[in-house]
C-alpha cells in the first residue's frame, strides 16, 4: 500500500488541478474563439497554432489586428444571432470570414484617411455580409460535399474592391515589387511572400511565419500545399510563355491552398491525393488567369482555390469508386494521424463493408466462400454458405438476423428438398430478406418451411430469431447462404461484406481459439459466433474514474522510448476519467493519453495522444484491444497502433507515401477471471520481433481498477509497472 504522505500528495495534487479547471477553460474558450477562427482559414485545426497566425497579422500591419479582431467579435456576434453553430475546422467558418474581411478593410483604407467611425462602421458592414454570407452556405450546404471556407469573405472584399478602385490603387501602391520567376531564391522569396497574401501583408517575414505554422500543424499537408504551388507556378509561366497576360505571383497562395486542400486536408494523404494536389494547383492557376482576365479586381482573392476545390470534391466523391482517394472526415488533428487512424479501423473492420454477425449458434463450417467453386460467382460472388462440420447436420438450426434492421420480404411455402435433389424453379427457396440500419440488404435464404417467424415490415435486433435452416430452393443439401446486397430485388448482385465478432480454430491447430473482431473466412474454415465471457465482461467494462500511483521499475538497458524519464523518479501518476461521450481516458500527468471505448465486442483503445510515460505506451503496444469474450487460451491478433503513435513527426508524415504495414501483436489469455472479482492476464508478443519491441508484454486487469500491473521483457531488460492504489472518483 502506499505511504500516508505520498497518498497526501497525490491528493493535493488532484485538488489543486481540479481547482485550476476552471481557469483552464475559459483559456480553451479564448483559444477556441481567437486561434482556431483564423487557423481554419489555413486548414489548421490547433488553437494554439493558430494564435501564430495572429502574430503573422501583426507582423504585417498591426492595424490589421486591431481590425481583425474587432472583425471576430462581430463574427461572434452574429454566429450568436443567428444561432448558427460555427465550424471553423472545415475552412473558414462565420468568425474566420468576418475576420479577414475586416483585415481586408483595414488594407483597403490603409491609405484613405477616413474617420475612425467611417473605419468602424465599414469593418462592422463588411464583417457582418461576411458572416451572414457564410452562415448561410454553412446552412445550405449541411450535409452537402463542399466546404463554405472563405467565399463569403472573398465575395465581400471583392464586392469593396469594385466600388472603391482608387483605394485599392492607393493601398496597392505600398506593396513592394514581385520578382520574376528566374532561379531557385526567387522562386523560394515569391512562395514565401505568397502565403502573406491572404492576410494581406505579402512579405517574407509574414509568409514565413505562417509557413511556420502551417508545418508545425502538419509536415504532411505543408508538403501537398508545396507541391500544388510549384505545379501552378509552373502552369502559369507556361500560360504566360503562350501570350496570357497573367500576373500570377500576388494569387499564387491560391495553388497552395489547393495543394493542401486537395493532397491532404479533405483527402486522406497518400499517392492518389498528391495526385489531386499537383492537379488541383495546376487548375487554380487556370482559374486564376480567367478570373483575372474576367474581373482584376477580384484575381487576387482566394476564389480560384475555391472553385477548384469544389470541382475536384463534387467529381470524386460522387463516384462513389473506393479506388479513389478517401474524404477525411477529421479536421481535428493532422492528416497524417487521421490516416493512421484509419489505416488501424481498415485493418480490423475493413473500408465501410457492412459488419454481420455470425447467424447461427454453435461451430460451424463455410462450405463455400466468396469466389466459391460451385455457384457464388461473377456478379453473386459475395455469398457464404453454412454447414456443420463433418458428421453433423445443420438441418433446423435456428437463424438468428445477422444485423439489426426491418424485413423487407420473407418466402415461407416452398417445399424442402430431397437429399440430392435442387428446385430450379424458386432459387433461393424460403428466405428472409432484411434491409439492415448499416445501410444494404442481407439476404438468409434456403430456410425449412413453415419455420419463418417474421412478416414483411418488422423490425428484428441483432440475433433476432428469423427460422430455422432447411433445404429449400436450390440447394441440395440443408444449408444456410447468406450474402448482402444494394437493391431490394431478389437475386441483386451481392456486394462484399465482413463477418464481426467470431472465433476460428488458430493456424497452429491449438487447444485454442482465434477471435477475429472483421473478416472474410475461407473455405472450409471452422468458426463460431464469439459470446462474451461474464467475469471478462465485467472486469473490462468497470473501469471506475479515479487516479491510480503506479511504481516504475527497471532493470538492464532499455529501449530509449521505454526508458522512464529520471525526473519522474520510480512513481507514475495516472488519472482515469471519462468524457461527454463516456469513452474512458487514461492521462499521465505529463499530458499522456489514451482514449478508451467499450465497443460492443471489446475494451478497445481509440485514439492516442502523446506516449511519453512508458506506461501507457506499454499498455498501448500491448492490448489495443480485448474481447468481452476473453478467456483461457483464446489469442487474437491486433495492429500496434502505438508504434505508429509514437514516430516522429517526420517519419509519420512519410507512412502514407511508404506503404509501410502497421506492426501486428500477437496476444494470448493467459488467465480469465473466474469470478467479477479475479484477474484477467493478457501476453502479448510481436508478430516480427525487433531490437526496439519487447519480446513479451504481460497485462493484468482487475474489475474498477483496470489495468494493474503491466511487465515488459526486452533483450537487454526489462521494465515492471505495479498500481499501489487507487482512488476511485466521480464519474464525471
Amino acid at each position: 500500500m502506499m505511504s500516508e504522505p505520498m497518498k497526501f500528495d497525490s491528493l493535493a495534487g488532484e485538488r489543486l488541478r481540479f481547482s485550476t479547471r476552471p481557469l483552464r477553460r475559459a483559456g480553451d474558450q479564448v483559444l477556441a474563439r481567437v486561434g482556431a477562427a483564423l487557423g481554419s482559414a489555413f486548414l489548421i485545426g490547433d488553437p494554439k497554432i493558430g494564435l501564430l497566425l495572429w502574430l503573422a497579422v501583426t507582423v504585417g500591419h498591426v492595424r490589421g489586428l486591431i481590425f481583425g479582431l474587432f472583425g471576430l467579435w462581430v463574427g461572434d456576434v452574429i454566429g450568436r444571432l443567428i444561432g448558427v453553430l460555427d465550424k471553423p475546422a472545415l475552412g473558414g467558418g462565420v468568425r474566420a470570414n468576418a475576420i479577414l474581411a475586416a483585415i481586408a478593410v483595414a488594407w483597403l483604407t490603409s491609405g484613405a484617411y477616413l474617420r475612425v467611425e467611417t473605419e468602424i462602421a465599414l469593418t462592422t458592414l463588411a464583417a457582418s455580409a461576411a458572416a451572414l454570407i457564410t452562415a448561410a452556405l454553412m446552412r445550405s450546404l449541411a450535409g452537402a460535399l463542399f466546404p463554405p471556407m472563405v467565399l463569403g469573405f472573398s465575395l465581400v472584399a471583392g464586392t469593396l474592391f469594385t466600388l472603391f478602385p482608387v483605394w485599392v490603387a492607393s493601398a496597392s501602391n505600398t506593396l513592394l515589387v514581385w520578382p520574376a520567376p528566374s532561379g531557385i531564391w526567387p522562386d523560394t522569396q515569391i512562395f514565401i511572400r505568397s502565403l502573406g497574401s491572404l492576410v494581406f501583408s505579402p512579405t517574407m517575414e509574414v509568409g514565413a511565419i505562417i509557413g511556420v505554422a502551417v508545418l508545425l500543424w502538419s509536415r504532411v499537408i505543408f508538403f501537398t500545399g508545396v507541391a500544388g504551388w510549384v505545379a501552378g507556378a509552373l502552369t502559369a509561366i507556361e500560360l504566360q510563355g503562350l501570350s496570357v497576360p497573367f500576373y500570377w505571383q500576388p494569387a499564387s497562395y491560391n495553388f497552395f491552398i489547393a495543394g493542401m486542400a486537395l493532397g491532404a486536408a479533405y483527402f486522406l494523404p497518400g499517392w492518389p491525393s498528391l495526385g489531386l494536389a499537383v492537379a488541383g494547383g495546376s487548375g487554380a492557376a487556370v482559374l486564376a488567369a480567367l478570373i483575372q482576365h474576367v474581373q482584376p479586381d477580384w484575381a487576387f482573392l482566394p476564389l480560384s482555390a475555391i472553385g477548384i476545390i469544389w470541382i475536384f470534391l463534387a467529381a470524386f466523391t460522387l463516384s462513389g469508386d473506393k479506388k479513389l482517394p478517401r474524404r477525411n472526415t477529421r479536421h481535428d488533428m493532422p492528416p497524417e494521424r487521421v490516416w493512421m487512424y484509419e489505416v488501424d479501423r481498415t485493418r480490423r473492420f475493413g473500408h465501410q463493408e457492412p459488419l454481420l454477425v455470425v447467424p447461427l449458434a454453435g461451430l460451424v463450417q463455410i462450405t463455400q466462400g466468396f469466389d466459391g467453386r460451385l455457384s457464388h460467382a461473377g456478379e453473386w460472388r459475395h455469398a457464404l454458405d453454412f454447414q456443420l462440420p463433418p458428421g453433423g447436420t445443420i438441418w433446423e438450426a435456428p437463424v438468428t438476423a445477422p444485423a439489426a434492421g426491418t424485413i423487407e420480404q420473407v418466402r415461407d411455402d416452398v417445399p424442402d428438398n430431397q437429399l440430392g435433389v435442387c428446385n430450379y424453379a424458386e432459387s433461393w427457396g424460403n428466405y428472409v430478406l432484411l434491409r439492415m440500419e448499416q445501410g444494404g440488404w442481407a439476404l438468409l435464404a434456403h430456410l425449412k418451411q413453415a419455420s419463418v417467424a417474421v412478416t414483411a415490415g418488422a423490425h428484428v435486433e441483432l440475433g433476432a430469431y428469423l427460422g430455422q435452416v432447411g433445404n429449400s430452393g436450390r440447394s441440395p443439401v440443408p444449408h444456410l447462404h447468406l450474402q448482402v446486397q444494394n437493391s431490394p430485388r431478389l437475386g441483386a448482385p451481392t456486394s462484399p461484406f465482413r463477418l464481426a465478432n467470431y472465433e476460428t480454430q488458430t493456424a497452429q491447430g491449438g487447444p485454442g481459439m482465434l477471435w477475429r473482431e472483421a473478416g472474410v473466412p475461407r473455405e472450409q474454415n471452422l468458426l463460431a459466433a464469439s459470446r462474451p465471457e461474464a467475469a471478462s465482461y465485467w472486469v473490462l467494462t468497470s473501469l471506475a474514474p479515479g487516479l491510480g500511483v503506479w511504481t516504475v521499475e527497471m532493470t538492464g538497458q532499455m529501449p530509449w522510448r521505454f526508458r522512464q524519464p529520471r525526473e519522474r523518479g520510480k512513481i507514475e501518476h495516472i488519472t482515469t476519467r471519462m468524457d461527454a461521450e463516456g469513452q474512458h481516458i487514461l492521462a499521465s500527468s505529463r499530458g499522456d493519453e489514451l482514449v478508451l471505448h467499450l465497443d460492443p465486442d471489446a475494451w478497445r483503445i481509440r485514439e492516442i495522444h502523446r506516449l511519453h510515460t512508458p506506461l501507457l505506451r506499454l499498455l498501448a503496444l500491448a492490448v489495443p484491444a480485448i474481447p468481452y469474450a476473453a478467456r483461457d487460451l483464446l489469442e487474437w491478433r491486433e495492429p500496434a497502433l502505438a508504434l505508429a503513435c509514437t514516430a516522429g513527426s517526420f517519419s509519420l508524415s512519410l507512412w502514407p507515401y511508404r506503404r509501410l504495414p502497421l506492426p501486428e501483436m500477437r496476444c494470448l489469455c493467459l488467465e480469465a477471471p473466474k469470478t467479477e472479482t479475479g484477474l484477467l492476464v493478457v501476453e502479448s508478443t510481436p508478430v516480427r520481433p525487433s531490437i526496439w519491441l519487447p519480446s513479451k508484454i504481460t497485462c493484468s486487469f482487475r474489475r474498477l481498477r483496470g489495468p494493474v500491473r503491466v511487465e515488459a521483457v526486452f533483450e537487454t531488460g526489462s521494465i515492471s509497472c505495479t498500481q499501489l492504489s487507487f482512488e476511485p472518483g466521480l464519474p464525471f
